[in-house]
């Protein structure tokens, strides 16, 4: 546990694949040793304890090993998981959400997310059936091959059991004052990573608990799925400008680690994009057409080829190459059109 300030802190959950211990060593290699990893090691959580009343903010992977490491590190400064007032949770990926129910039944807490995203909890973790036929019609739509749709459409379906489900007290839209003792957080709707992405600030001390939506060193996953809304790179960037008006000093991010130069991260993520959105016009090319897949095989990717990605990581990597194009189309560099019951696009 790492304390920010006075009354927030900063917890190291681990993902499935890392023992919490090797989790918590990462938290502090990666940070003086700054580099990407193939996968995510940990989920960053912030416990805020003010006057008595108490809030997690998302809650890590539904395994035991997380459940461990939120025990013990709230036992460093003794207090204990039943303590917890307050669930708020960032988004429903399943390493913001997963312990959710399991904290219910031991705290009783009140669980706060927005509307945007409760839906997700039926669709994609208790009853997926409706939205794996919706992902086959949706990967055909887009290029991929026969042999390999099925790999990637079910490439999801382990997630389901690292999710404890649970019923949300609080929905939230943006706009919101959630207070924690003198605490008090303004809920900000940032989609694009999420349809329902928040943000929390606290405008009084500076902070910004930024979920995935603004990460030291790598950059959010912006895909265009069935269930996004339907431009979600333009959502992120519109999302990028509002965070950006506000008076941060520190970011508490989801991943890696916190950081003080906020409007120099925010102006590297916008030209991360600038820079991404020129190589898929570049890979689309001047002639002929192109799919979401053909420009996700196309792109050299930050952590390796397609070819090289495990499906999951390929269903990604063409849902972000699609959010792009999609991107680029409502810009007027890009036409879109339909052949043969397969999306392609073309320069304008």
């Amino acid at each position: 546990m790492k304390l920010i300030q006075a009354g927030i802190y900063q917890i190291v959950s681990p993902f499935p694949e890392f023992q919490r211990k090797d989790a918590y060593a990462l938290r502090w290699d990666l940070e003086e040793h700054p580099r990407v990893t193939k996968g995510l090691p940990y989920v960053l959580l912030y416990f805020i304890v003010s006057r008595g009343e108490t809030m997690l903010v998302d809650c890590g992977w539904n395994t035991d090993d997380s459940l461990l490491a939120l025990q013990e590190q709230l036992q460093e400064r003794g207090t204990d998981v039943t303590e917890i007032d307050k669930l708020l949770l960032t988004h429903a990926h399943p390493d913001h959400c997963g312990l959710g129910g399991r904290l219910k039944e031991l705290t009783e807490c009140s669980i706060w997310m927005h509307e945007a995203e409760v839906g997700f909890l039926d669709s994609r973790y208790r009853d997926p059936d409706a939205l794996l036929g919706r992902m086959n019609e949706w990967f055909a739509k887009h290029g991929v091959d026969e042999k390999d749709k099925e790999e990637l459409e079910r490439s999801s379906m382990p997630m389901r059991f690292f999710v404890s489900l649970f019923e949300t007290d609080n929905l939230v839209s943006g706009g919101e004052e959630i207070r924690v003792g003198d605490f008090v957080f303004e809920v900000i709707w940032t989609p694009g990573h999420s349809p329902g992405h928040i943000c929390l600030y606290e405008r009084n001390h500076k902070l910004l608990i930024s979920g995935d939506h603004v990460l030291p060193q790598i950059t959010p996953n912006v895909s265009l799925h069935p269930q996004q809304r339907e431009n979600p790179l333009g959502d992120f960037l519109d999302s990028l400008d509002r965070v950006a008006e506000l008076d941060v000093a520190r970011v508490l991010p989801a991943h890696e680690w916190d950081i003080d130069w906020f409007k120099k991260r925010v102006d590297e993520m916008r030209d991360h994009h600038r820079e991404r959105l020129g190589d898929m016009l570049a890979t689309v090319g001047h002639e002929g057409s192109a799919t979401a897949t053909d420009v996700a095989k196309r792109i050299e990717w930050t952590t390796g080829s397609y070819d090289s990605f495990p499906p999951f990581m390929q269903r990604a990597a063409i849902g972000e190459a699609l959010s792009h194009l999609v991107y680029l189309t409502s810009q007027g560099e890009l036409k879109q059109f339909e052949e043969n019951g397969v999306v392609r696009f073309q320069r304008s």
